[in-house]
């Protein structure tokens, strides 16, 4: 086996990035996205709950939708702030934007009686932020972006 592989540390950090890519930024993405997940895993068990003839959970559903969307929002923004001055990666905020899509969706079929379409996006709601959160308590997420470098043109110097 190659000495590298075994005394390989920290990859140093590109010019103009971090020392050890987001900290604080990630920690509060962290933190936004586990709420918004126990709130996301949240909306089953109180639709369960209602199932089970406690019809005035229903209305615990109903207001915990709309937490549900507001912390969709405050993740957004966390993951702004993640990917902008953190130098985290951008793809959460895709990913944040389509959960607030689908939330939405989700919300507004709930409201229609359309199960048809609200428990299996209702399942792939809670799917997605779950896997979300697990993917922002890995190593990948604390590593900086990668920074396009312009290559030089034909004639001028790197």
């Amino acid at each position: 086996m190659p000495s590298s592989v075994l005394t390989a540390g920290p990859r140093p950090s590109p010019p103009g990035l971090p020392a050890g890519g987001p900290r604080v930024t990630l920690w509060l993405l962290r933190f936004v996205a586990f709420v918004h997940a126990g709130l996301v895993v949240g909306q089953p068990v109180l639709a369960g709950i209602y199932l089970s003839g406690r019809f005035d959970a229903l209305a615990t559903h109903s207001l915990n939708a709309g937490l549900v969307m507001l912390a969709c929002m405050c993740q957004f923004g966390a993951a702004l702030v993640y990917f902008l001055p953190g130098r985290g990666r951008g793809w959460p905020l895709l990913v944040t934007a389509l959960l607030f899509f689908g939330e939405g969706i989700q919300t507004a079929m709930g409201y229609a009686g359309q199960l048809a379409v609200h428990v299996p996006l209702g399942v792939a709601v809670v799917t997605a932020q779950v896997v979300f959160v697990v993917w922002l308590f890995r190593a990948g997420a604390r590593r900086p972006r990668r920074t396009l470098r312009r290559q030089p043109k034909a004639g001028e110097r790197a």
